[in-house]
């Protein structure tokens, strides 16, 4: 029975310790632009088998994106945009493809519209936009991106293509990578948002609740001491007993 309640409270302390790394990655970027907060769950399952100890197993089920919008903050930066409704697509290191929500874009040497952390932001045809130098650019509600070209005489503003906006995919099973990047599930490719709308001179903030993210820690905080207690009891427990079957 001591073993028993020892493989639980291990079981569970495990788990207690992957709730606290994500609390702690949470709080770590409350004031990460674009961030979506990371969420862990897990379930009890009674062990199976012959000899198999009381008590139960703790599965750690994994962690799951929040894919709710955070707050959106006006900045005036024309290169600063805040998708409601979708992500930007963007091009990863390996050629791959990724989702953000963090707007704050810039033009890099090879004229590329990138992310802050340099990665290439695809358009509607899922190729880099480039851009050419320009005097003056807007960035319209459906992503669509045009300016007036710094060598053109005349001031005639032209189209330079159009902001790829993604949806979230089904059940929001997003894998977090560097950078406020989020990967896609395996196997599957981004899907255009048509209701998803852009907001130019706008970035979107992180959407961890850093309240309920203290009240976070604060509970698995005792968990886990308390998880500790336990097992330090049932030990002491399992010694008594073995000693008395020895004597």
């Amino acid at each position: 029975m001591a073993l028993g309640g020892l493989y639980t409270s291990m079981a569970g302390l495990e788990t207690s310790s992957e709730r606290l790394d994500t609390v702690a990655q949470n709080l770590a970027n409350a004031n990460t632009q674009g961030y979506a907060a990371q969420q862990t769950a897990a379930m009890a399952l009674p062990y199976h088998g012959q000899a198999a100890p009381g008590g139960a197993d703790v599965i750690a089920l994994g962690e799951a994106t929040d894919t709710s919008a955070g707050p959106v903050t006006q900045t005036g930066a024309p290169y600063d945009v805040a998708v409601q409704g979708g992500w930007l697509v963007v091009q990863t290191e390996n050629g791959g493809q990724a989702l953000t929500r963090d707007g704050h874009l810039a033009q890099n040497a090879q004229n590329l519209l990138t992310t802050a952390s340099g990665q290439p932001v695809l358009g509607a045809n899922g190729t880099p936009i480039s851009l050419p130098a320009l005097r003056d650019i807007t960035i319209a509600r459906d992503g669509s991106i045009s300016g007036i070209p710094a060598s053109a005489v005349g001031g005639q503003a032209q189209n330079f293509g159009k902001l790829f906006l993604a949806q979230t995919p089904a059940g929001g099973a997003l894998r977090p990578l560097a950078n406020s990047l989020y990967a896609l599930p395996p196997g599957t490719a981004p899907q255009p948002a048509p209701a998803a709308t852009v907001t130019q001179g706008a970035l979107e903030g992180s959407n961890v609740d850093q309240v309920k993210a203290m009240m976070d820690l604060i509970d698995v905080s005792k968990s886990y001491k308390l998880e500790t207690q336990v097992m330090g009891k049932t030990a002491q427990t399992q010694t008594a007993l073995d000693q008395i079957l020895m004597s």
